[in-house]
């Protein structure tokens, strides 16, 4: 199914601007215009979020909310796999290649090492899982009839880490149109194939179709990306490079974190729900969460665009750096409480227009859903100053931390007070995000203009 739950190269939020900065950060960096990228950009975007909705309709009318959970619950699966091997790789390569663009030898060094660095990572994660995979079934999917798709799904990790690495490599060129056909080509056939499958086969064809897009990803990447005249294909096959892969390596600990806590916290809680309530609960409140998803996902590209990139330019004065983040923190609040509110207000008809009949419970739980919502969008602007200003340490801890608090209070509140114990939570875990991050940017937030008037 796709949507945030589905891995789409150079696609997700952090990731993606953490590229930006670092390219416009890197000298001789062949890139295009910025009102070529944005319209690309946004044309990206349009086509993921109606086949967002496509997916999510049919998921909702076909399979249900157990289906739905089940379906997010491979996906996020799929996800942290993926993440653990393609968080770093992806951003070192577009970081580095872009750095190279003008050294030849240099650039091949990098990414003969960088799929050497793949396979190196891929190949053990895929066959974890292929070893694992009746034990993975019975845990995500209560079904161990399932494990075949854990098969499946382990040669999409490593068709996922390939199209990773390419994606990046031709962006950091400025290969951008074919990127931005490739992505969008990608999205439009995911939903042709998930749709019949998941029709005809009910969830077995979804988890299947779901695993299989992947592959067809690579496959179109490999198509459309042929024919550029800026890299063959021929410079990614070579010898592992040592000082190359020390420099891919630096990348991993700050974002491994985020891609591997993300998702590893979205299917521990969905478990719990399942275990705990049922499935079908399960199904409802993961329907909230693509609803979230799907919104705040519009309010980040509107917002955020170009947002590391102006705070890496800001990154040595405090006081522009706090112009910066007041805002695009007025901005992103702003537009999610907009958006939060007239959600509420239409959430009945937007569940059955979105969802099913099955899904109305969803609306009694929107509430605390859109509340939390709001200061997830805080959170998150504020973590890309975390970035910009290279906090590692007290990125990697709110990462660790806030997840485990979402975690903590789900088993607090979700067997005392249903679905809606589970949205206290979030309301509960965003809040601890906006104190944290407040405290670590404490004198960022709080300098005095008289210490920084020269700035």
């Amino acid at each position: 199914m796709l949507g945030n739950n589905s891995y789409v190269p150079g696609s997700r939020g952090l990731g993606a601007l953490l590229r930006r900065w670092a390219m416009s950060r890197s000298s001789g960096s062949a890139r295009p215009t910025r009102g070529l990228t944005s319209s690309l950009g946004a044309a990206r975007a349009l086509v993921r979020l109606a086949c967002s909705f496509i997916s999510v309709k049919l998921t909702a009318v076909y399979l249900g909310p157990t289906g739905l959970a089940l379906i997010a619950q491979f996906n996020n699966f799929m996800t942290l796999c993926q993440s653990i091997v393609i968080s770093g790789l992806e951003t070192a390569v577009a970081r580095l290649a872009a750095e190279y663009n003008d050294d030849h030898e240099r650039r091949n060094r990098l990414l003969r090492t960088a799929a050497t660095v793949g396979v190196g990572l891929g190949v053990p994660t895929a066959l974890a899982v292929v070893v694992a995979s009746p034990l993975l079934a019975s845990w995500l999917l209560q079904e161990e009839a399932y494990s075949w798709v854990f098969v499946v799904g382990a040669f999409s990790i490593l068709a996922a880490i390939a199209n990773a690495v390419l994606m990046a490599a031709f962006s950091a060129r400025g290969d951008i149109l074919r990127v931005v056909a490739s992505n969008i080509l990608a999205t439009i056939v995911g939903v042709i194939v998930f749709a019949p499958a998941s029709v005809h086969w009910g969830v077995a064809g979804g988890l299947y179709a779901s695993s299989g897009i992947y592959v067809i990803s690579l496959l179109i990447s490999l198509v459309v990306l042929y024919g550029s005249p800026l890299i063959k294909y021929k410079e990614f096959v070579g010898k592992f490079d040592l000082a190359e892969g020390k420099r891919i390596a630096s990348f991993y600990p700050m974002l491994i974190v985020h891609s591997v806590t993300a998702p590893l916290s979205l299917i521990l809680i969905r478990s719990h729900v399942a275990s705990v309530l049922s499935l079908e609960s399960a199904g409802w409140w993961q329907a909230c969460w693509r609803l979230s998803e799907t919104y705040l996902m519009v309010v980040m590209l509107s917002v955020t665009t170009q947002y590391m990139v102006r705070l890496g330019e800001a990154a040595n004065s405090p006081r522009r750096l706090r112009s910066e983040m007041g805002k695009t923190l007025l901005l992103a609040a702003g537009g999610t409480c907009v958006l939060a509110a007239a959600i509420f207000l239409l959430r009945t008809l937007i569940v059955r227009m979105l969802f099913s009949s099955a899904f109305l419970p969803v609306a009694d739980y929107m509430g605390l859903q859109l509340i939390g919502d709001v200061l997830k969008m805080i959170g998150i602007i504020m973590g890309y100053v975390l970035v910009a200003t290279v906090r590692s340490r007290w990125y990697i801890a709110i990462e660790i931390i806030v997840p485990g608090i979402f975690i903590g209070m789900v088993h607090v509140l979700g067997g005392q007070l249903g679905v809606n114990g589970v949205t206290t939570a979030y309301v509960i875990s965003g809040a601890a995000h906006c104190l944290l991050s407040l405290v670590a940017l404490r004198d960022l937030v709080f300098v005095q203009e008289g210490k920084n008037a020269s700035q």
